[in-house]
């Protein structure tokens, strides 16, 4: 028995040892690898000549091209190719620019290539895509359709930079179409990261804006709310529009409450006696409507305005009062005496939060 026992003791410490020995074979291996990415000698002194002789003369010999195609499609290789060209951008940016914008065609052959690799490869791809500025044009062609694809992916990273690279390439109908790929097949995607993304888009936001809205039947909600939201941030002019979602009181509880959002952006006068009505309802109708309209109310002053804030203050639900309290003070600037009706009123929850919003508003905005 106590045979047994040493064996499996020396068992145990032998496959320590050759995890030991493995872990530090690795540690060795990928820092060499690492160096040679980020010190690419010889590779770098290549690519360097190629990028000189191409500024010079303006040609790119198909060896080039064929060279590329086969290599840059090997990752290990690409990953040398983007550390040599790094240093490339920095020696002689507008050279390396040149040369990048003539590789085009051969990082679009290897596009297809890149999609059927695993996702990490495919987001790297995607990546550099970017960080090139290749794929630009309104032209719906054969690489922005690879991207669009990618950005159906189940990894965030290879959606995320494939829709970055859309989005630089200027391309309406490559955006819209990526955004119906991706609802269509129920692919989740940040809204916050979609609604950056629009923002950050590089061509004609106003036509990208009309296009998507167009066809929003064809957007699961979460697309909308983000198109919604783009909408809002970059532009007006869909007043009549979101007022009718608005009033549509069978619409997607999110949407709706975007419109109040919008219409605290953009003053639209129809929308004033709905939100109004939305103020003075029953809180069964959801406090979020509620405290969301009561910000949006600070883009229409007036008398029943703030009758109807001032009713606002009395509500079970703490960001309610708040925000009326917020829009009362420091929106409309409203003084003690004429809000001396709460403070002297017997809503204890009232007056605690108007008074806290004048003492802040009196040093100043201390506290926010």
């Amino acid at each position: 028995m106590r045979l047994d026992v040493q064996l499996m003791i020396y068992v145990y410490m032998g496959i320590c040892l050759s995890l030991l020995i493995f872990n530090v074979f690795y540690i060795l291996v990928d820092s060499s690898r690492s160096r040679r990415m980020k010190n690419p000698g010889s590779h770098l002194k290549k690519l360097r000549a190629r990028v000189e002789e191409y500024s010079a003369t303006g040609q790119m010999p198909e060896e080039w091209h064929a060279d590329n195609r086969r290599n840059l499609s090997h990752i290990s290789r690409l990953e040398r190719f983007h550390w040599s060209m790094e240093k490339l951008l920095e020696e002689m940016p507008e050279q390396a620019n040149t040369y990048l914008a003539a590789c085009e065609r051969d990082f679009r052959y290897l596009a297809p290539i890149y999609q059927g690799r695993e996702e990490l490869e495919q987001a790297y791809f995607a990546k550099l895509l970017e960080l090139y500025g290749m794929g630009r044009g309104k032209e719906y062609d054969e690489l922005k359709q690879v991207l669009t694809e990618m950005a159906c992916s189940s990894s965030i990273y290879t959606r995320e930079n494939a829709l970055q690279t859309l989005y630089k390439t200027g391309s309406t109908e490559a955006v819209c179409q990526a955004f119906f790929k991706m609802s269509s097949r129920d692919v989740f995607h940040y809204g916050k990261l979609l609604t950056e993304g629009l923002l950050r888009f590089q061509g004609d936001k106003i036509l990208l804006a009309a296009e998507l809205w167009r066809s929003r039947e064809e957007l699961k909600n979460e697309y909308v709310l983000a198109v919604m939201q783009f909408i809002r941030m970059s532009q007006e002019g869909y007043e009549e529009e979101f007022l009718r979602i608005l009033k549509d009181k069978a619409a997607d509880q999110e949407i709706r409450l975007e419109a109040v959002r919008y219409f605290r952006r953009y003053r639209y006068e129809p929308a004033y006696p709905v939100l109004l009505e939305i103020m003075y309802s029953s809180e069964s109708i959801g406090w979020e409507y509620l405290a969301m309209t009561a910000l949006s109310l600070e883009n229409y002053p007036g008398d029943e305005t703030v009758k109807a804030l001032k009713s606002a203050l009395t509500s079970y639900n703490w960001y309610v009062r708040y925000n009326a309290a917020d829009t009362l003070v420091r929106a409309f600037q409203l003084k003690r005496s004429d809000l001396s009706d709460v403070l002297n009123g017997k809503d204890k929850y009232a007056r605690d939060i108007l008074n806290y919003m004048l003492q802040r508003s009196e040093r100043g905005g201390e506290g926010e």
